[in-house]
């Protein structure tokens, strides 16, 4: 199983995503999964700021993906939230460490931030890419 965060959805779905093949690749043959917190933060960016292209992508792409609960790791539980670490990071990032999985991220401040407080993450980082509209 690999925990997507919803940087890593965008990147997926975006129109003329450069990225998309590299992370498909990485994914190949596992199960993804989101957190309840990840799916709700895409949802509302994929209304709110996609494209009708990006639109129907994202909902193929939620077809494959199962949800898990939030349930952060008491390691992740233990961080503060900062400027480069939102609750929500704390959230995705710590659930899937609790599951013992992968995180594929674009969110290079809040690992770093994470890191700072003393907890690493397993990720796969990757290059962001924004939704573009269309």
């Amino acid at each position: 199983m690999i925990n997507l965060d919803t940087n890593t959805a965008i990147a997926f779905v975006a129109e003329g995503s450069t990225i998309r093949y590299q992370l498909r690749v990485f994914v190949q043959n596992q199960q993804l999964v989101m957190t309840q917190t990840a799916i709700d933060e895409f949802v509302n960016i994929i209304k709110y700021s996609g494209g009708a292209s990006e639109q129907t992508r994202a909902n193929r792409f939620l077809n494959q993906i199962i949800i898990v609960s939030d349930n952060p790791s008491i390691a992740a539980q233990a961080l503060q939230p900062t400027r480069s670490l939102d609750p929500n990071d704390i959230i995705i990032l710590g659930t899937g460490d609790q599951m013992g999985i992968v995180t594929m991220t674009a969110d290079a401040k809040a690992i770093r931030a994470a890191s700072a407080q003393g907890v690493d993450f397993n990720v796969y980082l990757h290059p962001p890419y924004p939704l573009t509209g269309s």
